[in-house]
């Protein structure tokens, strides 16, 4: 209608509608604000308390792991394996193996090359064996000029950087090395890496590497995995989140998120939740043969947790991009794994980081378990009294590496965990060595196991409990 008939045009319903749609979205980022403001003054005494040892049972909590010391890391996995009855008893004839392995950091950061090499050998000379090996790592990035469907375009930081520790295989001198050896032999072996789903905020940070030679961090915008869509990537479950009270209005909450991958050498198509499948006309369907998991990873002083190694291994494994710092609009209001312990406030090294644990246990039961634990200790990363030139990361840094000369195998990685920080970090007196005491409960590696045994459920933390064969 005309303005001269007292009616209104198009054009000032079009003005009005826009300041309201703005009115609207004043309204609410000013109402978010004040509800951050609200949350990060009000956070809950509970947030930050130590978590109860929870009592053991005798019976069920019986652990066994295997320590394998002293001979090299190819000698000490055969150890550790000899110790578990073989590989044989792992890995059945046609089972589709995944081994994840530790790569963001590369030196003492990074799961010994050799350790890597020699478990892959144990699996190809089992008896018969026709199955097939991916070997997987999400580092948390990627290189910007590969394509979407490259699945080497994850393959970076520790795949690329050289490094001058834990390699110990004459000529090499990077976990990438791993590749073009296996495929000179024709073995089944491919290698993928896992790429987040959305972008990050800290992309830009240079992670010591300022030119991103070795990738940049944060995933590829493309988001989760849409219902029916058959493409790799990322889940991102809202139906199973991990929460916790935060404040008096609010909770830190990360949604459930796990992988999808495919095979580059059989085509098949690998669900870390649901398995493996083939492509059925428009659906995923199971292909019959069963997945076996294998996690090997490195242990090292950490400023978050105390302690990282089994229990917060599968953080290379999750997406990061899943809630904070992630750009992705459906990650808003969330926290990624490693933010989950997150306030807000000033001094943030007083924040319980170590609460990370709760969505990692809760990773172990809604997802997969690993049915062997290789936790690599030959180079690990101890902060030194004196500290050290800051101008690289602790897990680069020469003044940091100690050399254990373990590795410890199980299918407890909270027992894998304490008796690392028992037997080996310990013996380092470094200067943060009080947050890896466990016999202090209120130490971050205490409150970490803590926390993963009372989430998960299972785990043993009491010695007296943990045979050593």
């Amino acid at each position: 209608m005309s303005e001269a008939k007292g009616g209104m045009s198009r054009r000032k319903l079009l003005i009005g509608a826009g300041a309201a749609a703005g009115l609207a979205g004043a309204t609410w980022v000013m109402r978010n604000r004040i509800r951050t403001f609200i949350d990060r003054k009000t956070v809950v005494p509970s947030f930050s308390a130590t978590p109860p040892l929870l009592a053991h049972d005798p019976v069920h909590d019986k652990a066994t792991i295997h320590v394998g010391k002293g001979g090299g890391p190819a000698a000490n996995v055969d150890a550790v394996l000899a110790a578990v009855g073989g590989m044989g008893k792992v890995v059945g004839v046609d089972d589709v193996v995944v081994i994840k392995v530790s790569a963001q950091w590369w030196n003492q950061g990074m799961t010994n090359v050799a350790a890597v090499k020699r478990t892959i050998e144990h699996i190809l000379e089992i008896p018969g064996w026709k199955g097939e090996i991916v070997v997987i790592e999400n580092t948390h990035f990627r290189f910007l000029d590969k394509a979407v469907d490259d699945p080497s375009r994850g393959l970076t930081r520790a795949w690329t950087a050289p490094s001058v520790r834990n390699v110990d295989v004459p000529g090499w001198t990077k976990l990438g090395d791993l590749i073009p050896h296996f495929a000179g032999l024709k073995a089944p072996v491919s290698f993928v890496g896992l790429v987040d789903g959305g972008g990050s905020s800290l992309a830009g940070d240079p992670w010591f590497d300022p030119s991103h030679a070795h990738g940049v961090y944060g995933g590829d915008d493309r988001g989760p995995i849409r219902a029916g869509e058959l493409r790799d990537g990322y889940h991102w479950s809202f139906e199973h989140v991990f929460r916790l009270r935060r404040s008096r209005v609010g909770h830190a909450q990360t949604p459930l998120t796990w992988p999808r991958f495919t095979s580059p050498r059989t085509g098949a198509i690998i669900d870390f939740r649901d398995g493996v499948l083939r492509k059925d006309g428009d659906k995923l369907v199971a292909d019959g043969r069963q997945l076996r998991f294998i996690n090997m990873t490195t242990g090292n002083e950490h400023g978050s947790t105390g302690f990282t190694g089994a229990c917060k291994s599968p953080m290379g494994l999750v997406d990061m991009s899943a809630g904070a710092l992630g750009t992705h609009p459906k990650a808003r209001g969330y926290q990624s794994v490693h933010y989950f312990g997150r306030t807000g406030r000033p001094h943030p090294e007083r924040d319980p980081t170590w609460r990370m644990a709760g969505p990692l246990a809760y990773w172990n039961n809604q997802v997969r378990r690993a049915d062997l634990y290789l936790t690599c200790c030959e180079w690990i990363a101890v902060t030194p009294k004196a500290g050290y030139d800051e101008t690289d990361d602790m897990r680069h840094h020469a003044a940091c590496a100690q050399q254990a000369g373990h590795i410890v195998a199980g299918v407890d990685p909270v027992a894998i965990d304490a008796w690392c920080l028992r037997n080996l970090m310990s013996q380092f007196d470094g200067k943060h060595a009080a947050m890896m005491k466990l016999d202090d409960p209120d130490s971050k590696a205490s409150k970490f196991l803590r926390y993963f045994r009372q989430t998960a459920g299972w785990g043993t933390l009491d010695p007296a409990l943990v045979t050593v064969a």
